[in-house]
């Protein structure tokens, strides 16, 4: 540029201007500008959408829409987690602070979230985005041990697992709980399947989910299975607080399909595991039971002080399906694996 200026300082004063470019009329690329908006729909459907392994979600705040509380709280019964009832329905009243959220969510991901049964007749069908894998043995605390540094489950069940076994751990003094098994490939049950090892063909272990573990308690003579015996039953007495139920239980046989665990766990987070706890439920008995309850008429539970509302919504078999939350402070949402979505909200 320096240059160019000196140059025009040396010219003859009588010297020809260079002619002037004529002004082009540029066209309009409405090829770029479609591209464009797709991308923005796109991004927005996405923005608005649930990719249902949704733990939990902060309801927005809405300045401008008022919603009222639905006229079936005070024929519901609240049921609380002591076993009693709660007529009082403080819990479930909305104000205009309080915003009702609508989520569009597909068809693959009713067989994402930690409510997505997967037994010995239905089969998970690893849908992208589901859940988080983390390295146990990376993210563990010093409560517990891990049987290999490969044992993966997912992050928000490891973060409840760490804060459950810290507690056992501060109140009993033990650190003889190992963490075994995890998340499983379909090629990796499939050969656990073929040598004889496991019951569960490929895509139909419920270790596929990676919110399913084994505990063992671990001892000088070796390693046994955990059982909740001694100072060890404070954990299947608790676990449900964190979010751990059970996954296959004692005398639910007919259910899960599969004979008494007491050491195998399952991510199903709160305030299911909480339901399931006090009610004996199996996870296929609970999912079953939810299916009774609408968003107009949901299922109330209390949880400590907070009334839980739990409903189900049958999914579209193609295409979309529009969930619609009423007004609340936080939701979760999960589908079954069975055809439709469990949402839970307060």
């Amino acid at each position: 540029m320096e240059q160019q200026n000196e140059n025009r300082q040396h010219e003859p004063s009588g010297a020809a201007r260079p002619r002037t470019r004529r002004k082009t009329r540029r066209r309009v690329r409405y090829d770029r500008i479609a591209i464009a908006l797709i991308l923005l729909i796109a991004i927005l459907v996405l923005m608005g959408s649930c990719t249902c392994s949704c733990v939990k979600c902060v309801c927005s705040p809405s300045e401008s829409s008022e919603t009222e509380s639905s006229g079936t709280d005070k024929d519901e019964q609240t049921t609380d987690a002591e076993g009693g009832e709660d007529s009082s329905g403080a819990a479930s009243q909305t104000t205009a602070a309080q915003n009702a959220v609508s989520l569009s969510l597909t068809a693959e991901d009713m067989g994402k979230g930690p409510l997505a049964v997967v037994n010995a007749e239905t089969e998970y069908k690893f849908p992208a985005g589901d859940v988080e894998l983390v390295n146990v043995f990376d993210k563990r605390n010093g409560s517990y041990t891990v049987s290999s540094m490969d044992v993966q489950l997912d992050a928000e069940a490891v973060e409840q697992l760490n804060v459950l076994l810290s507690e056992f751990s501060t109140i009993y003094g033990k650190t003889d709980i190992q963490v075994e098994s995890g998340y499983r490939s379909k090629q990796d049950q499939q050969e656990r399947y073929s040598n004889g090892s496991s019951i569960f063909p490929g895509g139909f272990s419920d270790y596929h989910t990676g919110r399913s573990f084994d505990l063992n308690i671990s001892g000088e003579s070796g390693n046994s299975y955990y059982t909740p015996t001694g100072d060890y039953a404070w954990i299947a007495e608790h676990a449900h607080e964190y979010g751990f139920v059970v996954r296959y239980p004692d005398g639910k046989i007919d259910s899960t399909g599969v004979n008494p665990r007491a050491y195998t766990f399952h991510y199903a987070g709160v305030p299911h595991s909480a339901y399931m706890y006090e009610y004996d439920y199996s996870l296929e008995e609970y999912v079953e039971a939810i299916r009774a309850y609408s968003v107009t008429e949901p299922l109330s539970f209390k949880v400590g002080d907070i009334t839980w509302k739990i409903f189900y919504t049958e999914g579209a078999a193609a295409g979309g399906t529009v969930v619609s939350i009423p007004s609340c402070e936080e939701y979760t949402v999960s589908g079954d694996n069975l055809g439709g979505f469990i949402v839970a909200y307060h």
